[in-house]
């Protein structure tokens, strides 16, 4: 079967990084055009033009105000039908809004992952401009300490209407500065605001996962002979970034994080 493409089809086939792409239902779509180009550019102009550069083919925020809201509420009510404890629910909540978080905040995140980051790695940095990353975090923070379902789903609901604010109040899009400069981008939105979320106990059991995780993959690299095994040293990578995120943030937590200068 011939390649060629018909005259005035400008649609890009296998671009580097989507393979992972299908199961995403807000990215569903692996052929990607310039006009799908020029609105990733748009919605994200900060994503730097260096190793990572395929990431800007991406189609970022393409869910409406009105779509955001509608699947949080749905996905809440999904789960509220059938969880019979608060932390259920919020396991199951999280999960299920991740897609629709990143959505919010690549949106309407302004500033504020870049302040984090660089509150992280360059303390004592400074605050943000757009609060809506840390005030989302706090959300969801209030939603998995509920003690009934009761409570869960008050918090949940006001969660749902920060974010509708959020999105309908002159929203600031997403910078991917830091994300790219301190992590080139090797972590994602919604796994970035998924560790800011995340209770002290549960960074510790994951920074425990990481750490075991690596040493294995550091120990099946060394005994492969030959070429590197990209695919197992990109994984090793990223484990490394998120490591180290997860460091800073516990850090930063107990108050031992140092000043920039200082380190």
């Amino acid at each position: 079967m011939s390649t060629k493409k018909p005259p005035g089809d400008e649609t890009m086939r296998g671009l580097p990084g989507f393979a992972d792409r299908a199961t995403d239902s807000f990215v569903g779509n692996t052929k990607v055009s310039l006009s799908d180009i020029k609105k990733a550019a748009e919605a994200a102009p900060e994503v730097s033009q260096g190793a990572w550069r395929e990431r800007v083919f991406t189609p970022r925020a393409i869910m409406s105000r009105d779509e955001v809201k509608a699947g949080l509420q749905g996905s809440l009510r999904t789960c509220l039908a059938s969880a019979n404890h608060p932390r259920v629910a919020f396991d199951q909540v999280r999960d299920a809004w991740l897609p629709l978080l990143r959505q919010a905040l690549e949106q309407a995140g302004g500033d504020g992952l870049d302040t984090w980051l660089l509150n992280l790695f360059s303390p004592p940095g400074r605050p943000p401009k757009q609060a809506f990353f840390t005030e989302l975090s706090d959300h969801l923070g209030r939603m998995r300490a509920a003690k009934d379902l009761a409570v869960f789903e008050e918090e949940a609901l006001k969660t749902v209407a920060a974010i509708d604010a959020a999105l309908g109040n002159a929203p600031v899009k997403l910078s991917f500065k830091q994300m790219e400069k301190q992590l080139e981008g090797k972590l994602e939105v919604d796994e970035l605001l998924k560790l800011r979320a995340g209770a002290d106990d549960e960074l510790t059991r994951r920074l425990g996962e990481i750490d075991g995780t690596m040493s294995q993959l550091r120990d099946q690299i060394r005994k492969m002979p030959g070429k590197q095994p990209d695919g197992m040293y990109a994984n090793f990578v990223r484990l490394k970034a998120e490591l180290r995120v997860l460091d800073a943030e516990l850090k930063r937590r107990s108050g031992t994080l140092k000043p920039a200068n200082s380190l």
